[in-house]
């Protein structure tokens, strides 16, 4: 962006794409193969709520303190010329962690008050996988700057959605031989038309809802289960060692494991 410094803001355990700059702003230190960028990056406290200092606090409460810790963040560890803040409404890589319902909007009124862009990654959320685009499940009711995300359904094709104003800064002239083709695009409309014709978005949710609550209702009978969440059917299942929240790699393998015999 014109104007503004080559700093941006990030949310740990984050997953941005596997290009150098895609893969220097990345906060998951398992899918960052370099401590090397191009731009200055910091983090801040987002939702992954189980293994947060913040984990007791009530829904208003932690995202008081996530907010808090975003404006410490701004004030000590950059210079205050932000260029924007990057956030996955819900981590895919990260463990499809996902704060309570408002805190990006929260964290919106202060990025609005420094001038602070907001890009929503919503790659891994996809058209409908959570029941809904994944920015309204974390926005509630607060515009956003940027919003990209997969629309293929395989095929190599992706959308950028912006204000006006923002996508008219790029004044420079850039084409690609194959930076886009008919095939990719029709696949992309065959894709758009298939997810309204047969509203996925609510077939999601409504089947969702179903998997979560028989996930939780098992939760009890099952100590090597730390947590279960999600929205719609991206839902992620922590596995721990029994009585504590130490990370079960044993019990994760063998649910691998498995659910690829299954599959199979």
């Amino acid at each position: 962006m014109p104007g503004v410094s080559e700093t941006c803001e990030q949310i740990v355990h984050c997953h941005h794409g596997r290009s150098f700059a895609a893969v220097g702003i990345t906060g998951n230190r398992g899918w960052s193969a370099s401590a090397l960028s191009p731009v200055r990056v910091s983090y801040v406290h987002g939702g992954y709520r189980y293994r947060s200092p913040f984990r007791e606090l009530p829904d208003n409460e932690y995202i008081d303190a996530c907010v808090q810790d975003l404006v410490d963040v701004v004030g000590t560890s950059t210079s205050g010329d932000v260029a924007c803040m990057i956030a996955e409404p819900i981590q895919g890589i990260g463990g499809f962690t996902s704060g309570p319902d408002g805190l990006l909007g929260a964290m919106k009124e202060v990025l609005d008050e420094y001038g602070i862009l907001f890009i929503s990654d919503e790659v891994q959320s996809g058209w409908g996988r959570t029941g809904f685009l994944g920015y309204r499940g974390t926005w509630r009711g607060s515009g956003r700057d940027n919003l990209a995300k997969g629309l293929g359904n395989g095929l190599a094709v992706g959308g950028v959605v912006a204000r006006g104003d923002i996508m008219d800064c790029f004044t420079a002239n850039s084409f690609s031989t194959f930076g886009g083709n008919p095939v990719a695009m029709a696949g992309a409309n065959a894709v758009l038309d298939y997810l309204l014709d047969h509203d996925l978005q609510a077939n999601a949710a409504a089947r969702g809802s179903e998997l979560m609550a028989g996930l939780r209702a098992a939760t009890p009978e099952l100590p090597v289960i730390g947590d279960v969440r999600g929205k719609g059917l991206m839902i992620g299942i922590e596995l721990v060692e029994p009585g504590g929240r130490t990370p079960s790699q044993k019990a994760a393998a063998l649910a691998l494991e498995e659910t690829r015999v299954v599959a199979c």
